[in-house]
């Protein structure tokens, strides 16, 4: 039909946690080529190769001498950017129209500044107790599970080392971001709200609404911060306890303590041994009772920071429903946006209001749902997956469960299982995942033929991605 638009999407198999979409939209005789995230959590060499043969293929889909018509950075996480870093070669030849980013990404935004520049500060600062956990005299605390978890939630920001970070070497989120700006014409940056054209196509044949991050300060800031503070007091609190647990931890490395923890009773210097007789210590030491121990509880503070930094920057994410307008069909891409951001939707105020439509409509009009956080267990709201009641829905999972962040003992719960459960249930078995495209009972070929066969195309897979089709 001459009215509707065909979308082809490709959810790239990064082989480890990551996130690379592309969508290319036909209309008529005009086509828009959109590049959400390009990342893998890790940077090793075989992680770098994979992004470069992504960023290649995207290239040969676009074509010899066409560039993106968008490129979209949702948030500042390794897993997300870092391709424009590992393949900043190739992206340059391809370069973009136009990059949409959020407005906390925006320079030139007074509030966004003051909390990038407390993020960076508490970034700065858990890099900091990462090196002295791994310099500490004390070999239990490098063999910590809280510098395993610090270690493991810094992976995100893969952040250099902090007398690095000091010389301002850019941490490879940043450096993706700058570098997605690079090879882009123009820079956009979104508030929720906004409704946008799709460029490259007809005017109104796609809108793109932006539904997050929010603006309001209950759900991404703390409502009552004080005058001249960080319009996040949470984060400039998190910051403090930072600095306060890194003061402490110096005790432990040899180094100078700062002089303000001099004055504390506990200071190291005030340090004397028990003796290995002590009836208290062979106690205290007893291998049955290894659940008594204390020794390195306190170090849970900085997995505690970690998470909260961690979150946060999650539910920052830039969150797009793209609507083919003939259809009413949705597409719905929320980075990695947590609770806070999924509660702003409701009380959006559109800049150009249209009666009787609600962000609910868009919910019940989704037809792709991109699974928020590798599926994590708090990166989908119940209500919101509730109201997406579409009979064509299908949701895509970027997740890879050989990732070892997911294997390993007491590993990260992706896809979570409740949520994998209720994500089939809602779609009629029509769930695709990055790792092996498909789950047995939802394979399109055998136990959910049937479900895939009332739509009008059924997805493929091959080695660099999964593929799959919408028309409205």
């Amino acid at each position: 039909m001459e009215n509707q638009v065909k979308v082809n999407i490709k959810m790239y198999r990064v082989n480890e946690l990551g996130d690379c979409f592309f969508l290319c939209f036909t209309h008529n005789d005009k086509s828009s080529n959109i590049l959400i995230d390009c990342g893998s959590f890790r940077n090793n060499e075989k992680s770098k190769v994979r992004m470069n043969n992504i960023a290649k293929n995207i290239q040969t889909h676009l074509g010899k001498g066409k560039n993106l018509s968008v490129v979209i950075g949702t948030h500042q996480h390794n897993d997300h950017l870092s391709g424009f870093v590992h393949a900043e070669s190739v992206f340059k030849k391809i370069r973009a129209e136009e990059a949409w980013l959020s407005w906390l990404d925006n320079p030139k935004d007074k509030e966004a500044q003051k909390i990038e520049e407390g993020q960076q500060k508490l970034s700065l600062q858990l890099q900091k107790i990462g090196d002295e956990l791994e310099c500490a005299q004390n070999q239990s605390f490098k063999n910590s599970k809280a510098k395993e978890r610090l270690s493991d939630v810094l992976g995100f920001y893969h952040a250099a080392s902090s007398e690095q970070q000091l010389h301002n070497v850019p941490y490879v989120p940043a450096k993706g971001l700058e570098n997605l700006k690079s090879i882009s014409s123009e820079v956009k940056y979104l508030e929720p709200g906004q409704i946008v054209n799709l460029p490259g196509l007809d005017e109104g044949a796609v809108k793109v609404y932006v539904l997050g991050p929010p603006r309001n300060k209950a759900l991404l800031y703390d409502k009552d911060p004080k005058k001249g503070e960080s319009y996040d007091h949470k984060l400039s609190m998190a910051s403090t306890l930072a600095e306060n647990f890194l003061s402490a931890l110096t005790n432990f490395s040899g180094q100078t303590v700062d002089p303000d923890e001099e004055q504390f009773p506990f200071n190291n210097s005030f340090e004397k041994s028990l003796k290995t007789e002590s009836s208290k210590l062979s106690q205290y030491l007893d291998p049955k009772k290894v659940w008594q121990k204390i020794d390195e509880e306190w170090l849970d503070q900085a997995e505690r920071l970690a998470l909260y930094m961690d979150s946060y920057t999650n539910n920052s994410s830039l969150v797009l429903a793209f609507e083919l307008v003939n259809s009413g069909k949705v597409l719905l891409f929320v980075g990695d946006a947590q609770t806070g951001n999924w509660l702003s939707w409701k009380d959006i105020p559109w800049e150009t209001p249209i009666k009787g439509f609600s962000t609910s409509d868009l919910l019940t009009n989704t037809v792709l749902y991109k699974v928020g956080h590798h599926c994590s267990h708090n990166a989908t709201l119940v209500e919101n997956l509730e109201k997406m009641k579409h009979p064509e829905l299908v949701a895509m999972i970027p997740v890879d469960r050989n990732d070892p962040h997911i294997i390993k003992t007491n590993g990260w719960k992706m896809p979570a299982t409740n949520l994998h459960k209720r994500l089939k249930e809602k779609t009629n078995n029509r769930v695709l995942v990055m790792d092996k495209g498909w789950d047995t009972d939802c394979d399109p070929e055998n136990s959910a033929k049937d479900s895939w066969s009332k739509l009008p195309y059924k997805p493929k897979m091959n080695d660099l991605y999964i593929e799959y089709e919408i028309e409205g």
